[in-house]
Formats: structure tokens, C-alpha cells, sequence
């Protein structure tokens, strides 16, 4: 596992056309050899530039919260500067912390022709043949593939990662590949299986080595049926090839770009700034991840687009957006609990639910009504209770990037990865995998007391709300203590940036928490140690809302908690603003 980390930081270097000499931008690489190679010497070059942008990524989150500060003590002394001036430092930080999260598009730090090769072995390959692929058989059916290629010779010295019951790396001569090919080729059309070898054969020759092999030792494809039915529609529109990725990585980007967009439209240039510079400047949902990858951002475009709607009070269209995004991850459904807390203390308090909880609903119910059966008919009959069996399995497969309280938890200093590896397994990670297992059971109660406890203080928080779009950022701290997920997930923090134009207080802290992130992530060796130190420092921004937005808990407030109240028409009308 750690060696599939350090493997996979340094994908092969081939040479390509740009995302935007694809996008048929002209002179750009005249441009970008000019910029980026030519001049100044070896400035631009992969190891001098990363170096760079580690230094920049924490100067830029601090740089941006000091001038948060001097704003404050500027205000607080009568001087409070211009909103021109307000407004362009705004859209300065809004583009440069959008330009950093690429790195600035440097090509010598990115991806290769800027594609992610990785995510669309497995996302790509993974939509287009889900049918004959399901969710078991990508790694073997590939190297069902490479043999039939002639690979098969340098395939008997590897080791790829059985997604089966027990999902562990074992020698690709102890599977059925070699043995029987027909678990795979009988899921296939003869015309299906030539497309598919094709397509391995492309995605092999451009990602040729250790880089390619390690490719089959991750965790195989993972999408609910929805997100199938749209990675299907993409991935065939043109076989695996140079062209056809760096158009289909080119969506993410437009992605990114209207998530900062509808932030702008519902609160502001200001709370624009603070995403795009938290975005590009934490480190757990760093490009690395998923940067050049297919329909990555779509689910955190549907999840801020729903808190933007219901802001600008068009709830129909904000319960669509929420269940969308939720049909995309299902995490994203845990941060409805503030929603539900909302829609609940009103029922209780006026006996029935307010008129914009209602149509909030609606959209909800409507946007599965649609995009349940249309996944069923493009995934087939059974993909949803195979998706539940296999990402039950997954999500009992500890990650060394999982984040979380889990997470937190279950990691001690005996269970680190650097004492539990045992290479005399086939899977040396397996016993650290198992203690954190063991433990997570065993902790099992604590992790109850801890989801009630902040349930509870949700709904306290909560509780004298008028404005309903607060449901889903202040629920950021349930989410991310009933789930254990990838780091890369982290970005939903970006949903803390309206809160900031609230309760400002809370911004010098939020763009902190990117810096901090940053510098966790430079120093240690094992990862696993990383993202938890990386897990403390969410955590601990994750409960500042909930101190902001928390009252003094009174006797009369406990009191007027559930009280059954008799609204008037104003309170109606004002109950959702």
C-alpha cells in the first residue's frame, strides 16, 4: 500500500498535447514551452516547482487570512476599506487560488498531456464495461487482456488485488486468469471483448511500468449506479485515446468552475475567494487525488449548488440538487441531518411542514424518481444490490487516506503502518488492516456516544434558525464522524465558506486549516500517520461552527426547544429565509 503511494507520485512521463491545445486553444504550446521549459532554466522543472508550490499553497491560505484580519481591525477602528477594494483582492485570490489547485497549469508537475491515468483506468473503463465488468472483475479481466496481448510472461511475476470477499493482493498466478479466462471473456460479446483489449491495450502503452502494474493493486471501481449511467454516456463517446481523455478531464474543470460560480451567485465574491483559495490550497483534496480525472467534482457541484439554491430560496431545485449529489457518493446524505432537524422542529412547533420544506422534498423525490430507474435501466436490474454488497466490503477496507473519526480512533502508535507491516504476507499491509478492524469494533460504543452527542448539538444549534440552507454546513461534523472516507472527500469543506459570512470570526481559521493541512502533509514518512495528524486538524476546525452558531443552553431554551407553537402569517413567511 505505501509502495503503491510512492509509486503512483511520479506517473510516466509521455510527450502530449495540453487539455487546452485539445480544447483547440492556439499557440499554447508555443507558450507553455516558452513559460515552462525554455525560461527561466530549470525554475519550471518538476522538482524545483513542487518544492515552490508547497511554500506557495501555505503563504497564499495565510496571506489571505491576514488580510482577513487587518479588514477586522480596520472596521473596528472606523476605517473600513473600500468595497472596490474589497471586491478586487475577492477576484485576485478567487483566480489565483483556482490557478494553484493546478499548480498553475505547469505541465511539468501535472499529469502528462494533464490526464490522470489512474482515475481513468478505473472510472473509465470502469463505466463503459460495468455491464460486463460489474464490480469484481476490472483487475482480472485486464490481465485476462494483457495475456491475450502478449503479456503474458511479464504478467506471472505480478501481484494484483482480488475484489472478491476478501480484497486482498495476492501473485496473479494464484487467480484464474491464466487458468480460466472464460470468467471474464463469457461476459462479453466477441465484439465487446476486442473494444475492451483495445482500450487496455492504449491505456497499457501509455502508462507502461511499475506505474501501470500498481494500477491493479488499489480498490477497483467504486460508483453507485448513477454515477455508471453518466460515466457510461461519456466513456462511449470514443474509444480510450489521447483526444477522448483530455476532453472528458476537461468536465472536471468546468465543474470547479461553476461550484465557484454558484457560491458568487448565492453570497458573494467574498465567499467565493475564501473556497477557491481553501480549495486550492488544502492538501487532503489536493489535485494529486483526483486532478485530470473523469466526473470527479460533479458530486461536490451538486452538493454546494443545493446549499446555493436553498440560500436564494429555490428549495424545489436545491432538494433535486441534494439528491443528485447523494446518488452520486451516498456520504453526501449524512449532511442532510441539519435539513431533517429543521423540518422537524418546525412540524412539531407549527403541526405540519412549512410550505418550502415541502417542495424541498418534492425535488428530492422527483430527482430519484428519475435518476433511480434511469440508472437501473443503463446499470441493469441488479447493479444496486451489488454496489451494496461491494461498497460494504470496501468501506471495511481500511485506506491509509481514509480521514475521519474512525479514522482518528482506530489509530495507534503500536498499529502505525510502520510496525504492523509484515512482508512475509502476500498482502504486507493485511495485519495493519486488521487491527484497525479489531479496533474499530471494539470502539463501536464510543462512536454511538459521539453521533448522538453531536446530533444533539446540531439540533441546538439549529434551533433558532430561520435560514434553512444552514442544515447542510453545520452537519459537516456528523458526516465526517459516521464516515470514514477517502481524503480527497475533504472538499466539502468548502461548504464552511458561507458560513464565514456569518459568522466572519470563523474565516482566518477556515483558510488556516488548508495551511496547516499542507504542512502535515510535507513532513512524516508514512502515510498513514499524514492524514490522520491531516484528520485533527478537520476535525478540530469541523466543531468551530457549531461554537459559533451554538447559544447558551438555558432552562426556557430547552423549554421552547419542542414547544407547540401557533405561527402566524408573517412566521410562515419568514420561517425559511
Amino acid at each position: 500500500m505505501h509502495e503503491i503511494w510512492t509509486a503512483l507520485q511520479t506517473p510516466p512521463a509521455a510527450p502530449g498535447l495540453t487539455l487546452f491545445e485539445a480544447a483547440g486553444i492556439p499557440g499554447f504550446n508555443w507558450l507553455s514551452r516558452i513559460l515552462f521549459e525554455n525560461w527561466p532554466g530549470t525554475f519550471f522543472q518538476r522538482s524545483t516547482w513542487e518544492d515552490l508550490m508547497y511554500g506557495f499553497w501555505v503563504l497564499l491560505a495565510l496571506f489571505a487570512a491576514s488580510l482577513l484580519v487587518i479588514e477586522a481591525l480596520m472596521r473596528r477602528a472606523g476605517y473600513p476599506p473600500s468595497k472596490r477594494v474589497v471586491r478586487g483582492f475577492s477576484l485576485a485570490l478567487t483566480v489565483v487560488g483556482f490557478l494553484s489547485y493546478f499548480s498553475f497549469f505547469n505541465p511539468s508537475v501535472r499529469h502528462s498531456a494533464y490526464y490522470h491515468r489512474h482515475e481513468f483506468y478505473h472510472y473509465f473503463l470502469g463505466s463503459k464495461y460495468s455491464s460486463e465488468l460489474g464490480y469484481k472483475r476490472l483487475y482480472e479481466c485486464t490481465a485476462v487482456a494483457e495475456i491475450q496481448l502478449g503479456r503474458g510472461s511479464q504478467l506471472r511475476q505480478l501481484e494484483i488485488r482480488n475484489l472478491g470477499e476478501e480484497n486482498l493482493i495476492q501473485r496473479i498466478t494464484d487467480t484464474t486468469v491464466f487458468d480460466h479466462p472464460e470468467y471474464c471473456t463469457d461476459h462479453f460479446t466477441p465484439e465487446r471483448w476486442e473494444a475492451f483489449k483495445a482500450d487496455v491495450g492504449w491505456m497499457e502503452s501509455v502508462s507502461r511500468g511499475t506505474y501501470w502494474d500498481n494500477m491493479k493493486k488499489d480498490h477497483g471501481y467504486n460508483p453507485p449506479p448513477v454515477w455508471t449511467m453518466a460515466g457510461k454516456f461519456f466513456a462511449q463517446l470514443g474509444p480510450a485515446n489521447d483526444h477522448t481523455f483530455k476532453l472528458l478531464s476537461g468536465i472536471d474543470i468546468v465543474l470547479q468552475i461553476g461550484t465557484l460560480l454558484f457560491l458568487g451567485w448565492a453570497f458573494g465574491w467574498r465567499t467565493v475567494a475564501l473556497a477557491s483559495v481553501f480549495w486550492g490550497c488544502n492538501s487532503a483534496g489536493n489535485f494529486y487525488w483526483t486532478g485530470g480525472g473523469f466526473l470527479r467534482q460533479d458530486w461536490i457541484f451538486l452538493f454546494v449548488a443545493s446549499v446555493c439554491l436553498a440560500k436564494k430560496r429555490k428549495f424545489a431545485l436545491s432538494g433535486g440538487a441534494f439528491m443528485w449529489s447523494g446518488l452520486l457518493r451516498v456520504f453526501p446524505f449524512a449532511a442532510g441531518f441539519g435539513w431533517f432537524v429543521l423540518m422537524l422542529l418546525h412540524l412539531i412547533r407549527h403541526g405540519r411542514l412549512h410550505k418550502d420544506h415541502l417542495r424541498f422534498l418534492g425535488g428530492a423525490l422527483v430527482t430519484a424518481m428519475v435518476l433511480v430507474p434511469a440508472s437501473i435501466a443503463v446499470a441493469g436490474a441488479q447493479s444496486y444490490r451489488e454496489f451494496a454488497h461491494h461498497i460494504a466490503l470496501h468501506n471495511n477496507t481500511p485506506l491509509t487516506n481514509h480521514m475521519g473519526l474512525e479514522t482518528m480512533a482506530v489509530h495507534t502508535w503500536d498499529g502505525r503502518m510502520r510496525f504492523a507491516r509484515d512482508d512475509s504476507q502476500s498482502d504486507p499491509f493485511q495485519s495493519w488492516k486488521e487491527g484497525r478492524i479489531e479496533r474499530k469494533h471494539a470502539l463501536r460504543p464510543v462512536f454511538v456516544v459521539v453521533w448522538l452527542a453531536l446530533a444533539a448539538w446540531i439540533t441546538w444549534a439549529l434551533h433558532r434558525t430561520k435560514q434553512f440552507w444552514l442544515g447542510l454546513p453545520l452537519s459537516i461534523p456528523l458526516l465526517f464522524s459516521l464516515t470514514s472516507i477517502t481524503c480527497y472527500y475533504m472538499v466539502m469543506f468548502v461548504v464552511f465558506a458561507p458560513l464565514c459570512r456569518v459568522r466572519p470570526a470563523l474565516a482566518p481559521a477556515f483558510l488556516a486549516t488548508a495551511a496547516g493541512s499542507q504542512v502535515l502533509l510535507a513532513h512524516g514518512y508514512w502515510i498513514d500517520d499524514r492524514f490522520i495528524a491531516i484528520s485533527y486538524v478537520f476535525a478540530a476546525f469541523a466543531i468551530l461552527p457549531l461554537i459559533a452558531f451554538s447559544r447558551p443552553i438555558t432552562r426556557q431554551g430547552l423549554k421552547a426547544l419542542f414547544t407547540r407553537r401557533h405561527s402566524t402569517n408573517a412566521a410562515e413567511r419568514s420561517a425559511s429565509v
